[in-house]
């Protein structure tokens, strides 16, 4: 049985908070710069870069978690253990893949540093489609463009993904030039379609920046950016240790303490050898991913808190958001040499926002750099090509000829919040001891008439530039966006956080990151998610 905190605490701060990935880094970076004592526990550990990109080497799977073991007293999906991993419910596959590492998941992101439209924060009242956040667009303004600064976003001042931008508002950065597959893709087949194909906002240099260098084209920014090109949290975690912030690795919170008075006592946190500590605060902050959030309240349930914390109305864990994805590819007729540059550059303009929402859901279609990685790729060619008798320059001919080839489309359409969509806990415990994320979702039609169309025009892109024949998927949940599970709101009755990120319940307990979201539409979460703990640790030093 572990020890619960009950006397004075091993470690304690004014501000203690959970997770140091892209909510996390950002709130702690700001508090400790203005001189707030804080402290930061992270349930994983740390490594170099090299150390990863060692660990990605030695991997046989080259998924977006090669790179990162996931370790027993703290563990995090893999890429082949999707179904040990969740406890699933269904009907539809959860396969979620986030970090337990310094820096988080931002480690494995694309970097897209996209903001919300202000369509994104009030779809309901537009469209009677989801909810309308508690905030707009305006409220976040200020803080998108901190964060923007502190990544150096290189974006294309002449398309902003439905975000406006003042003059005096510009990207920090020049853009990520187009790949010559983009030019080809919009030359050979958007023309004729009336579609338009534009230049993604990235967290990636496009100079140096920040003392970090510019994109040299990889190609391998999910699961890894070699060089550190590519933005991630142990960016500004390292500035927040630089101003003072404390930070304890290898420190799994597995209980949090509710009082008499209805405030957050204390946490309990476990190290590798079993052994345990308490943690006390004047403020907690959970920073845990949408996933280890929600599964730390529930896990918390005691006499002061008996549904679990912060789940008086039965609320957490609901409305877990999610993207639905589907892949286009084929062969087409003249090269277009992808897998070099950045996996995504460009992608099609239409079909994010619109009046259209009101009938199927809003997708982006990405132009994929690194071809039929993830489908069909180079070393299964490989095989095909020599099981044909091909060998030496023949084979070494045919490769070029085919690889160079290769188009791949990827679109991601929107889920809507739906308080059946949820994690609750499994029976089944994982091998930190704790219950299993039990994850139920179903996708419901309007997004699925979203992915229909998104298919349809992908596979008339391929077929306008020659493919003989287009492959696509099955639809899939993506593994990248991973939201809701603690939604934000006004009515204590139906979400768990107030628009300033408190608890409804609890009044020094705070909820940060994608796990408050009301949607998660097509533009990416990361840039809102670094903007909102900008905005809380303004609110926390007033």
């Amino acid at each position: 049985m572990e020890r619960r905190v009950t006397g004075p605490a091993d470690l304690s701060a004014d501000i203690v908070i959970v997770g140091s990935g892209m909510g996390g880094a950002h709130l702690s970076r700001s508090l400790a710069e203005a001189g707030r004592d804080v402290l930061v526990l992270e349930a994983g550990g740390r490594k170099t870069r090299g150390e990863y990109l060692a660990d990605f080497y030695e991997n046989p799977v080259k998924g977006p978690q090669a790179p990162y073991p996931s370790q027993d007293f703290a563990p995090h999906p893999t890429d082949t253990d999707y179904d040990a991993f969740y406890d699933q419910a269904g009907p539809a596959r959860f396969v979620g893949a986030y970090l337990r590492i310094y820096g988080g998941t931002s480690w494995h992101w694309t970097g897209f540093a996209d903001r919300l439209r202000p369509e994104d924060f009030k779809a309901a009242t537009l469209y009677g489609r989801g909810a309308d956040w508690p905030i707009s667009y305006d409220d976040l303004l200020p803080y998108y463009r901190q964060a923007e600064e502190r990544w150096g976003v290189a974006g294309d001042p002449a398309h902003t993904w439905g975000a406006p931008r003042a003059a005096d508002d510009p990207y920090p950065m020049p853009p990520i030039p187009a790949s010559w597959m983009d030019t080809q893709i919009q030359r050979q087949a958007l023309d004729q379609m009336g579609l338009n194909a534009a230049i993604f906002s990235h967290a990636r240099n496009s100079e140096v920046h920040d003392g970090r260098p510019p994109c040299c084209g990889n190609n391998t920014c999910v699961p890894i950016c070699p060089i550190a090109a590519k933005y991630d949290a142990s960016v500004d975690m390292d500035k927040a240790v630089a101003a003072g912030a404390r930070i304890e690795l290898q420190a799994l919170v597995t209980h949090v303490a509710v009082g008499e008075d209805g405030k957050v006592s204390g946490l309990t946190i476990r190290r590798p050898d079993g052994t345990t500590q308490s943690v006390s605060a004047n403020t907690y902050v959970l920073a845990c991913h949408a996933i280890e959030t929600p599964r730390l309240l529930l896990n918390s349930k005691q006499e002061t808190a008996p549904n679990g914390v912060a789940n008086g109305n039965d609320h957490v864990g609901r409305y877990l958001l999610s993207q639905w994805n589907v892949d286009v590819w084929g062969e087409v007729r003249d090269p277009v040499y992808p897998y070099r540059g950045p996996q995504q550059t460009s992608g099609i303009t239409e079909y994010r926002d619109g009046a259209f929402r009101k009938e199927y859901a809003p997708f982006g279609t990405s132009f994929m750099n690194n071809g039929w990685s993830g489908n069909d790729d180079a070393t299964k060619l490989s095989k095909e090509l020599i099981a044909k008798g091909l060998r030496g320059a023949a084979l070494v001919t045919a490769l070029d000829s085919q690889i160079g080839r290769h188009v791949r489309l990827n679109s991601s359409a929107e889920t809507l919040g739906s308080p059946d969509n949820r994690i609750t806990l499994s029976d089944q415990l994982d091998s930190a001891g704790i219950p299993k994320p039990r994850i139920a979702f179903t996708v419901d039609d309007y997004t699925n008439a979203g992915i229909k169309v998104a298919t349809d025009v992908s596979r008339e892109v391929l077929t306008r530039m020659g493919a003989p024949e287009v492959h696509t998927n099955d639809p899939y949940l993506s593994n990248a966006i991973i939201g809701g599970t603690t939604r934000m709101g006004t009515d204590p009755n139906t979400s768990v956080v107030r628009p300033d990120l408190r608890s409804h319940q609890h009044d020094n307990l705070y909820i940060l990151g994608a796990s408050t979201h009301v949607s998660c539409p097509v533009n990416a979460p990361s840039l809102t998610i670094a903007a909102m703990a900008i905005r809380l640790a303004e609110h926390l030093g007033a």
